[in-house]
């Protein structure tokens, strides 16, 4: 390894640490305001950095946060190519705890949930018209549309209850739902409670 080896090592780890000092500071303030209200000079204050040091990375608090979707987005698209894309997801959700309950929480970003929702769609439309082959688009759209907007309503429920079902429960739930409505309470609705 040579000395410039060396240095570009250091310099992309002091990167990666101001990066995340910020997106840490943005989560922060997203806990307490909404996006509209946080300025750099909030976000730089909380990271303790200096304002050029944040404009060196991002052009403002939309484009961090666009940078921060992005980058969730692009691990949701690769889920949804994998079979167990639904288990996958919930546990992408999982483990950005942070970034979720601040975009899906009081303060969260509608564009960002409107999004989510809308990337599941290719997928379900292509299985959906194998399963369903006499079902009409506009059915298959209008039945997307009532289930994506179930689904974020309890992914937005299990963020914001601070992840109080397991990712079992919440898949359990969630696929109980899709597939057998609310009859899946007569099933064996103890599988879903949380013991307290």
């Amino acid at each position: 390894m040579t000395k410039g080896d060396d240095k570009k090592m250091a310099t992309d780890r002091r990167t990666k640490y101001t990066k995340s000092v910020i997106r840490q500071a943005l989560f922060d303030l997203l806990k307490e305001k909404p996006l509209n209200k946080i300025t750099v000079t909030d976000i730089c204050k909380m990271a303790d950095i200096n304002r050029s040091t944040f404009y060196s990375y991002y052009e403002d608090v939309y484009a961090l946060l666009t940078q921060i979707q992005n980058e969730l987005f692009e691990n949701i698209v690769l889920t949804l190519a994998n079979d167990n894309w639904f288990n996958d997801i919930l546990h992408l959700i999982d483990q950005n705890r942070d970034l979720c309950q601040v975009l899906i929480g009081p303060h969260g970003d509608s564009s960002f949930i409107r999004q989510l929702m809308y990337l599941g769609y290719d997928n379900s439309m292509r299985v959906w018209q194998k399963i369903y082959p006499n079902a009409d688009a506009t059915m298959l759209d209008y039945s997307y549309a009532y289930l994506a907007n179930g689904v974020i309503g309890i992914l937005e429920n299990w963020v914001c209850s601070n992840y109080k079902l397991s990712i079992e429960q919440v898949g359990k739930l969630l696929m109980g739902i899709t597939m057998n409505g609310l009859s899946f309470l007569e099933q064996g609705a103890s599988a879903y409670a949380v013991e307290n």
